[in-house]
């Protein structure tokens, strides 16, 4: 009997987030509890982030060698692993074993390793969908996959708070028993061989090459508007809204709950109902967005803000899945996973540059940075639609 494969990518790729997500409400709390500084802790998150980057096509290329299903087992396995050595340092520096620039390194180093094998999961699983679906499902395949980030990213956050009520250790304890827990998923479900394999091998994939570079900007900025949200937001709730620094937090967190549930229902009507396809989701996904930044530069009230999340959250979700397909179908079938790898590299790219960018900004205006936004989504809009508006003329 033949497992249906898009249950498991769904699955696969859910998990996923939701272990790197479960840990984010204690990021915060958790530098503050290891004695570390701010700034030591915003380098530990940029290191982790190079990590990423580059790491990611290569987990990419590693799926077209080794085949999805290896790559999926060695990403989940990895991660597990990462996370034991990560809550092991964690709770000997929260014992007073390690401490000052010792732990810093320690901490910085292990998360360092869990986030390099972090991409060789949405690599491998977007390849394996691509393996799966015809050209013209590709975009409603990819759909399914961007609900899968959706869940991870609404889920993981709660869990991560509730368990955090009983201490600070249980977030990393769960992170480390989902991956596990995926592993056997994997395992168990995803059948031997799942690669795609061509009569005569194609020419690497470039990033620079004229098919690609657009879906891999797409790629960027849905990413770089994602993390540059998620960054100040909170910063500009407080001082639009003049709230005091307790109030900040529940009224994010429901804002970005509100963002997260758009995303997952935006990509289950394009996978069960739209079916855009890829070009189309970019642009959608560009001028939701637009609409969105325009109402948080032009109002200054809560119950506006959280409907402009759900604007955010419904273009992230088609931007997302667009520049999946888009650059899944400009290459050819035995180059999907180096594809999947360089979309995987985008997030690594936008999580180094965007919180740099959007702090300096927002520290010259607090409007700047959304404005900044929405001017490079108004850009991306028009460098899609060009082609499409020539090809009506023809």
């Amino acid at each position: 009997m033949t497992t249906p494969i898009k249950p498991v990518v769904f699955a696969s790729v859910a998990l996923a987030t939701l272990t790197s997500a479960v840990i984010l409400p204690i990021l915060a709390p958790l530098v503050r509890s290891l004695h570390l500084t701010v700034q030591q802790g915003g380098w530990m998150l940029s290191i982790s982030s190079l990590a990423m980057a580059a790491m990611a096509a290569p987990w990419g290329l590693a799926s077209d060698r080794w085949g999805r299903r290896r790559v999926l087992l060695i990403g989940f396995a990895g991660m597990f692993l990462a996370y034991a050595l990560f809550t092991v340092v964690v709770r000997q520096g929260l014992s007073g074993l390690f401490a000052g620039t010792g732990l810093f390194a320690l901490v910085t180093g292990a998360r360092a390793v869990l986030v390099a094998f972090l991409p060789a999961v949405p690599s491998a699983a977007q390849a394996l969908m691509a393996d799966h679906t015809e050209a013209g499902e590709r975009a409603a395949g990819m759909a399914l996959i961007g609900a899968a980030n959706g869940v991870g990213l609404v889920v993981g956050p709660a869990l991560g708070g509730l368990l955090a009520l009983r201490g600070i250790l249980w977030p990393l304890v769960l992170s480390g028993a989902l991956c596990l827990l995926a592993f056997f998923v994997v395992w168990a479900t995803v059948p031997r061989g799942t690669r795609m394999r061509a009569a005569v091998a194609s020419p690497p994939v470039s990033p620079w090459g004229p098919e690609l570079r657009r879906w891999l900007a797409a790629s960027l900025m849905s990413w770089t508007a994602i993390v540059t949200i998620q960054i100040i937001a909170g910063f500009y709730f407080q001082d639009r809204l003049g709230l005091e620094t307790a109030q900040v937090g529940p009224r994010l967190a429901a804002a970005l709950t509100v963002t997260g549930v758009a995303l997952i229902a935006s990509q289950l009507l394009q996978a069960r109902v739209l079916r855009w396809p890829a070009q189309r989701m970019v642009i959608a996904g560009s001028a939701a967005w637009i609409a969105g930044l325009l109402v948080l530069l032009g109002t200054a009230s809560l119950a506006a803000y959280v409907a402009a999340f759900a604007v955010l959250g419904a273009g992230a979700g088609f931007m997302m899945a667009g520049s999946m397909a888009g650059a899944s179908l400009a290459v050819p079938t035995d180059r999907q996973g180096a594809v999947a790898g360089l979309i995987a590299a985008t997030q690594g790219l936008a999580l180094i540059a965007a919180p740099a960018a959007s702090t300096a900004l927002y520290a010259l205006d607090r409007m700047l940075p959304f404005a900044v936004l929405a001017a490079l989504l108004c850009a991306l809009a028009v460098l899609f639609a060009l082609p499409t508006l020539a090809t009506a003329r023809e």
